[in-house]
């Protein structure tokens, strides 16, 4: 427990350099290089992140096999999973190679900006380097529960690559120079993972197997495809139907929104592990007891969270791009929609993670299929009508299914308890998200304000 704890601890701290991080330098670049550069590098930036489709789902699949091996201290079986796993990355980072040289040809006709080109290949770099060497290692360092590693990591560098652009900005560098010194600090984390494994690990990389050690290889296909449907729809198609500008406007608002999340989701990432090994254990009601704190925890705090966020998110937006009025960036139909949406797939992280936990992937891949489906065809459809508002419908009408159906498969199958169960902690959630809202009424905030108070130490005139 006191492992999980620190896990915990280091996890978030992670993420709230990364949130303060994320608060920064974005304003910095819309203030320095305007909204359609903005737009333009969180587009490319977009497009690459379609890499992650050639994972097949392996990176969800991995931790699934290691947590047996590990639990047993078992070197051999801990090596044929990593062995395994790397081979698949090799393979990945040469596929990347042939999409990038495609993006550095495609899109400086797409968009009609030439620099992009620039942009394709220093984003490229460290999306190529990033499947050579780092993400194997890192996958095993979480899933032995030694995730501090990995977040102390992470802390020091997002606090680095801050000061380093913020210079770099002050200087009056390009933001070709900008974006580089990010993609430099994750190259130097991914080494320092590389060399951690080697170290700590006795690892046999030329480990000779004649049974596929990762026993579910490809059945997390529809999850991960799911996932990068989910995660990613959004922008790609405000690139293709609307403008950079309406890009930028969903990237500013997606910032603060994922910000929260990623507090939630750093939670439930450090727990994963923990759920690993209570399932390996095969102790059902220790594993019932266990995830029935972790449940209420998130429901609870998901819905202060997000209770507060929906009411404050406006006003903060509009302090935040006070001076940028290339678009309009003051969207409330649009940020209440992004708000519900991801404030649903909060609640559902934890039983997300008890079904990677478990090894669920083949039981449950329809749930993923069909909510890739819904994210996809409302949000196509609904974009040429509505715009920003449109695909936050479809992704928010995707996230609303995926927390129902998890919700009730966790508690039939995985934990077999009563659905009440989930009616109860349901209710619960009513009555905190109507508290907020009554108080949000009662109370009169002065939230912008309060806002401008906190962001004009950043802001500079």
């Amino acid at each position: 427990m006191k492992t999980q704890r620190k896990n915990t601890i280091c996890s978030v701290i992670h993420y709230i350099a990364i949130i303060i991080s994320g608060l920064i330098i974005p304003r910095e670049i819309l203030f320095h290089y305007g909204s359609e550069m903005n737009g333009l590098v969180q587009s490319i930036t977009q497009f690459l992140s379609y890499t992650i489709l050639l994972e097949l789902g392996i990176g969800a699949v991995i931790p699934a096999a290691l947590y047996r091996p590990l639990s047993e201290k078992n070197n051999s079986g801990i090596s044929a999973v990593f062995s395994s796993g790397y081979k698949v990355y090799r393979k990945i980072a040469l596929i990347c190679l042939f999409y990038i040289a495609i993006l550095f040809f495609i899109f400086p006709k797409a968009s009609g900006i030439s620099v992009s080109a620039v942009f394709v290949i220093v984003l490229g770099l460290g999306t190529v380097i990033h499947y050579l060497i780092g993400e194997p290692e890192r996958l095993l360092i979480i899933s032995d529960q030694k995730g501090y590693v990995v977040y102390c990591l992470g802390t020091v560098s997002t606090i680095l690559k801050t000061i380093l652009q913020i210079v770099l900005i002050i200087a009056g560098n390009s933001l070709v120079m900008v974006v580089l010194a990010d993609v430099l600090i994750k190259v130097c984390q991914f080494v320092f993972l590389y060399v951690y494994v080697r170290i700590n690990y006795r690892i046999d990389r030329k480990i000779k197997y004649t049974r596929e050690p990762i026993a579910q290889k490809w059945n997390g296909i529809a999850q991960h495809i799911a996932y990068f449907v989910l995660e990613n729809t959004d922008i790609v198609l405000l690139t293709l139907f609307t403008t950079f500008r309406e890009v930028s406007v969903y990237s500013v608002y997606f910032m603060v929104i994922s910000g929260v999340r990623k507090i939630i989701l750093a939670v439930t990432s450090s727990v994963q592990p923990k759920l690993g090994e209570l399932w390996t254990k095969d102790d059902k009601e220790e594993l019932k007891s266990f995830f029935a704190k972790f449940e209420r925890w998130i429901h609870i705090s998901t819905v202060l969270a997000f209770g507060c966020m929906g009411v404050l998110l406006v006003p903060f937006i509009k302090v935040y791009t006070e001076g940028v009025n290339d678009v309009n960036y003051i969207r409330p139909v649009f940020a209440v929609l992004l708000v519900t949406a991801y404030g649903f797939q909060s609640i559902r992280d934890p039983y997300d993670k008890l079904i990677l936990a478990s090894g669920h992937f083949k039981q449950t891949q329809i749930n993923y299929i069909i909510a890739a489906c819904l994210n996809l065809v409302i949000s196509v459809v609904a974009v040429n009508f509505y715009g920003l508002e449109g695909v936050a419908t479809g992704t928010m009408a995707a996230m609303l299914y995926q927390m129902i159906y998890m919700m009730i498969y966790d508690s039939k199958v995985l934990l077999k308890r009563s659905i009440l169960e989930i009616i109860k902690i349901l209710l619960i959630d009513a009555v905190i998200l109507a508290l907020v809202i009554l108080v949000s009424k009662l109370i009169n905030v002065r939230a912008e304000e309060m806002f401008r108070l906190v962001l004009n130490v950043f802001k500079r005139r």
